[in-house]
């Protein structure tokens, strides 16, 4: 097998039709979210699938410029812009694992209101929280981000699936709560939760996903996007904590920190080499996309690409 920098373009592509394919398959045994209304009527059998490189090649196979809803794909882009206004963030979020899940009361509370990680639902409402904070709009911020990390001018929130979220929700209403009546949140509750709804409501797609977040492994692109012990810092809590309760899983049978999102959005990077998005809109039961796991573990195997 060829060391993962030495893989043509052409050869990318071939592995990559080759885990979309096996992807494709394993999706079948996944179920679109019902959680948010609105995205339960997404073409199941959609799947796109993108590469790029630290060395500037790019591919995608299938849907790879169709759009899809971000979700918690934006947590990863929302902490970045925190961190690049108020670098001392991570002590109001933390970064250790989560024990209960990404949407626990019970592990918010245990801890007086402070998040385990930014990833978890908890951490995402005090970086959304901050970022408003600071720049009076968290999810003009996170888009205006995505847009410029990706080249994808269509970037933009979707007003309807954010409306759809915010009227089915109630966890996170609930962990809004908690937070604020441990002081931990600056701007009023109402306030953080829709920006919160309409950050995770940004478009994207798997090529500009791949794109954005090529700062995770290109150390040329960090100081453009973020100083380098952070970018260091985000890849080992997604290594950990990018998959909630399937991180363990997820590092044990692909080997690269990755995030999630329940619109079907799947990315990871391998720090010096590239990244790779999928998208696929069924889940299992930890709420990452089946066929999108599957093709990036397929993808990783036959690529050697692997931060172990």
């Amino acid at each position: 097998m060829l060391a993962p920098r030495e893989l043509r373009s052409d050869q990318l592509l071939e592995l990559a039709r080759r885990a979309v394919a096996l992807g494709r398959s394993a999706a079948t045994t996944g179920e679109v979210t019902t959680k948010i209304p609105r995205l339960a009527a997404v073409d199941r059998s959609a799947f796109g699938l993108a590469v790029t490189t630290v060395d500037g090649a790019e591919l995608g196979v299938g849907d790879s410029t169709a759009q899809f809803s971000l979700q918690s794909l934006t947590k990863l882009f929302a902490l970045v812009a925190l961190l690049r206004v108020e670098p001392g963030a991570w002590m109001h979020v933390g970064w250790a694992p989560t024990e209960l899940g990404y949407g626990s009361v019970t592990e918010l509370e245990r801890a007086a209101g402070r998040p385990r990680n930014p990833f978890v639902n908890a951490g995402a409402l005090i970086v959304t929280d901050r970022l408003l904070h600071h720049t009076g709009s968290a999810v003009d911020t996170v888009a205006a981000l995505i847009c410029d990390l990706s080249g994808d001018p269509a970037v933009a929130s979707d007003a309807a699936v954010s409306a759809s979220e915010a009227a089915a929700d109630h966890r996170n209403r609930a962990l809004a709560h908690v937070l604020a009546e441990h002081g931990r949140l600056l701007n009023d509750v109402d306030a953080v939760l829709a920006h919160y709804y309409a950050q995770c409501a940004i478009t994207g797609s798997a090529l500009g996903m791949a794109r954005a977040g090529r700062f995770l492994a290109d150390r040329r692109l960090h100081e453009q996007v973020l100083d380098s012990d952070n970018v260091r810092r985000i890849n080992a809590v997604l290594l950990t904590s990018g998959m909630y309760g399937a991180a363990g899983d997820i590092a044990y049978r692909v080997g690269l920190p990755a995030k999630s999102g329940v619109g079907g959005g799947v990315l990871a990077a391998l720090p010096g080499v590239g990244t790779v998005c999928a998208w696929s809109p069924p889940l299992d039961a930890e709420g990452n996309s089946v066929g999108g796991v599957a093709a990036i573990e397929e993808f990783a195997r036959t690529s050697g690409w692997s931060v172990f």
